[in-house]
């Protein structure tokens, strides 16, 4: 019965801090809507290396529709074919598409000569960024030189039909190196900066926490409570089962404004083909360690404004630091290093885990180790410091 009017007390006492309430709803809801959109084009940039062109072809021979053809095979780069040149440069300019290329007239003529000269020109967008540029030139001339080498090749062979010239994916054979092969998707904006801000959302939870814990000393709540024998556990639980409800109820709400929200203002939609199971588990272990940590703060806080303060302040410098303000993908390696130093990191990497890279329970069982053990260590110097104030 003890627990059970602790836990009313608490309960009834969260429910009247609207304020707060709103705070741990409505800023996170603000900073997904904000932050998804604003960075679309630069999560692009990691994970997307699609191109739109267009393409005008002043020769109309048969070599320049081979090429045309052959271009056809990048599945990356989306071209349409105009045949007015300066409707299509005014489309590039206008930044409808990245490039134009245009065929010049001699394309045909020229192509297999050894000193082949203006076979092709390229028109660029003025916004267009430089490596996107020298990716699309390469491509277009690696083209140009497969047909070159082609010639040359059957030429050579057309007397022999034994021989067989090597393919360029025999010639090459490239592979990526990751440190863990599960891990090396690039999320979307809505990818990163969803579970991003749900992790930083739980752990705003240490404000109103600090608030009504220092709250309740000051007005000789907890005295009350040890003249009924209350003990240490009913306290701390009765205060941890309010507000892990509390960041479900957040979790819940930025998914919904990823998945509903997002794509209507023109971000891209949150995808939840996920393992719910590895959700709720990494959540609760997010919950518990930000939570705990909040009890720490308040435990050790003179008063409010100082509790208000510092938790603030914390939970920016661990959000700065594990990679939820700034996306550790950007980071220099030693500040990628560094975000293990903040339990967010820890939250944040599982759900990536499971929002990004799909993964599965035992994908955040160690994430969620690290911080359950933040948590008992933050709830246990809490219990330390409250018998001290006492």
């Amino acid at each position: 019965m003890k627990f059970y009017y602790a836990l009313k007390k608490e309960s009834i006492a969260l429910l009247r801090n609207r304020s707060a309430l709103l705070a741990l709803f409505i800023m996170p809801m603000i900073f997904i809507l904000i932050l998804s959109l604003a960075l679309k084009d630069v999560y692009k940039e990691y994970s997307d290396a699609s191109l739109s062109y267009l393409i005008v072809n002043l020769d109309h021979g048969k070599k320049s529709q081979k090429f045309i053809d052959e271009l056809k095979n990048y599945k990356n780069l989306k071209f349409e074919v105009k045949k007015d040149l300066e409707k299509a440069k005014k489309l590039t300019k206008d930044e409808s598409y990245k490039f134009t290329l245009v065929i010049n007239k001699d394309f045909s003529k020229e192509l297999y000569k050894i000193e082949a000269k203006n076979l092709v020109e390229i028109y660029t967008s003025a916004t267009t960024k430089p490596h996107r540029k020298l990716f699309f030139e390469a491509k277009v001339l690696e083209k140009i030189m497969q047909l070159k080498i082609k010639r040359m090749v059957d030429s050579l062979t057309m007397y022999n039909d034994k021989v067989k010239p090597s393919s360029a994916k025999d010639l090459l054979h490239s592979h990526f190196l990751y440190t863990d092969k599960n891990r090396h998707q690039t999320p979307t904006s809505t990818q990163q900066n969803v579970p991003a801000w749900i992790v930083f959302a739980m752990f705003f939870v240490t404000i109103p926490i600090a608030t009504l814990f220092i709250s309740e000393r000051d007005y000789g709540t907890f005295a009350r409570l040890k003249a009924m024998n209350s003990s240490k556990l009913i306290l701390f639980s009765s205060k941890i089962i309010p507000f892990m409800i509390i960041n479900q109820l957040q979790l819940i709400l930025m998914i919904l404004v990823g998945v509903f929200l997002v794509p209507l203002l023109g971000g891209d939609a949150l995808q939840i083909n996920i393992n719910f199971l590895a959700l709720f588990i990494i959540s609760l272990s997010i919950s518990f360690g930000a939570i705990g940590f909040a009890l720490f703060l308040a435990s050790i806080m003179k008063t409010i404004e100082q509790a208000s303060t510092i938790g603030a302040l914390s939970a920016v410098i661990m959000g700065a630091v594990g990679g939820i303000m700034v996306p550790k993908l950007v980071m220099p390696p030693l500040m990628q290093t560094m975000t293990m130093l903040s339990p967010m990191s820890w939250g944040l990497e599982g759900m990536l885990d499971i929002f990004v890279r799909k993964l599965g329970v035992e994908a955040v069982f160690f994430e969620s180790f690290v911080l359950i053990v933040f948590g008992i260590i933050s709830l246990s110097l809490a219990s330390l410091f409250y018998e001290r104030r006492q």
